[in-house]
């Protein structure tokens, strides 16, 4: 019979989680799921438990422990993408354990899909770094702060369900709010430096740095929330002329 942790595999890859009903809730016996589930717990999240140094090799995974999920906090923990409450036999499966900050894992929670679309971006199993799929406007104000709106559109080569999955990926964890309140944190804090530079060098500067972080998906890539942001304000004849003082 196959394994727990090989059908989970199979169907993570082709975005069909939802489909494991064949596993989920069991072992039927009720002494069976809990111990299970307690191995993760008292077996591998415990500094001095059997289990840890692949707990921290999992945690280690993203470069530079930032947090696949929302791209922008430190990893501290590992996520169930299919929550260990329903699925006890894939409690320690390594590819249902992802690296993730403890916002993630706490809005995340133990939801489970039950339809391809309410599937959020697997780090594991979704490559979706070659395509922008993440946008940001300034929207510009004389009168109250502005701001960096981020927004995802998806490519139009990209299916309905991987469409749909971006989408609600980037609202289930905040991200428009996440990222904006950095950009305009980020943006406040060169404000003297754009000073010194008239609006030429300055969409040079801004465009420059935009190229430069989409070169390297390893500390960046198209869709970082830097990345949009230097692409947003490069773009904004309203920023270069001065709207930069406003932030």
């Amino acid at each position: 019979m196959e394994s727990a942790t090989s059908q989970y595999e199979r169907a993570a890859a082709r975005t069909a989680l939802h489909e494991l009903t064949e596993i989920k809730g069991k072992p039927d016996d009720h002494v069976d799921r809990e111990e299970l589930k307690a191995t993760y717990k008292s077996r591998m999240v415990p500094g001095k438990s059997p289990g840890h140094h692949v707990y921290n090799q999992l945690k280690s995974v993203p470069r530079h422990g930032i947090c696949p999920l929302c791209g922008q906090r430190l990893v501290e923990t590992l996520d169930h993408q299919l929550p260990k409450s329903h699925f006890p036999l894939l409690a320690v499966s390594p590819t249902n354990l992802v690296p993730a900050c403890s916002s993630c894992n706490w809005i995340k929670s133990s939801t489970v899909p039950e339809r391809p679309e309410e599937q959020t971006l697997n780090p594991y199993f979704d490559d979706v770094s070659s395509h922008q799929w993440v946008f940001a406007t300034v929207n510009e104000s004389e009168t109250a702060p502005p701001s960096i709106r981020y927004y995802v559109k998806a490519p139009a080569e990209w299916n309905r369900v991987l469409a749909a999955r971006i989408d609600l990926h980037f609202r289930t964890f905040g991200l428009a709010d996440l990222y904006g309140a950095h950009a305009a944190q980020e943006i406040s804090g060169m404000r003297f430096f754009l000073g010194n530079l008239d609006s030429r060098a300055m969409s040079h500067y801004l465009g420059g740095m935009a190229e430069s972080i989409a070169a390297n998906n390893e500390t960046g890539g198209l869709n970082h929330w830097r990345r949009v942001m230097y692409q947003a304000l490069a773009s904004s004849s309203w920023f270069v002329a001065g709207g930069y003082k406003r932030f």
